[in-house]
């Protein structure tokens, strides 16, 4: 793995929330990132994505692999998400969708069936999800926009309210 300097670390991580409260850079990463990352992660098993550009420690952005069943086909469905580490081994996922009009499939996935998987560097395991109360999404606000600020412009993009997710370990 290469490793940078903290430097070109926090100015890729700066680059990249500049340019996410962009409409056109959401739908270039909704329609192009996000099925490019989704295929790096997973053929080099966790090496590399492009959210975690930087240090092994310290990436530029935590990101995960989300595998839910589809509520619809059956099949399994693979998406890269941004996540928070909770105290204890819990992890919490937002459902933004790039500040789109309607919530993104992996989170229609989770309440029709909680158990999923996730892949974080390396390492994989299963979850079972568990849907955050307004009070608990309301606690974790701050810290969710600590790791990803543009959420709060993605809130400005829509009249629905995102979904967060914890990711308990099964």
């Amino acid at each position: 793995m290469v490793v940078y300097d903290r430097a070109v670390v926090r100015w890729y991580r700066a680059l990249f929330i500049r340019l996410g409260r962009t409409r056109w850079f959401s739908w270039l990463s909704y329609r192009i990132l996000v099925p490019i990352d989704r295929l790096v992660y997973t053929r080099t098993g966790g090496r590399f994505s492009l959210l975690h550009f930087g240090a092994r420690r310290k990436p530029a952005f935590q990101s995960l692999l989300l595998t839910t069943t589809g509520r619809k086909t059956g099949q399994p469905r693979t998406t890269p998400v941004l996540y928070l580490s909770q105290e204890g081994r819990s992890l919490v996922v937002v459902a933004s969708n790039f500040g789109r009009e309607h919530h993104p499939a992996w989170s229609y996935n989770l309440l029709a069936d909680a158990e999923a998987s996730v892949q974080v560097r390396d390492r994989s395991w299963d979850v079972r999800a568990r849907l955050a109360s307004e009070e608990e999404q309301r606690g974790l606000w701050p810290r969710l926009l600590e790791l990803y600020p543009t959420w709060e412009d993605y809130t400005e993009r829509t009249d629905r309210s995102f979904r967060a997710f914890f990711l308990d370990p099964r």
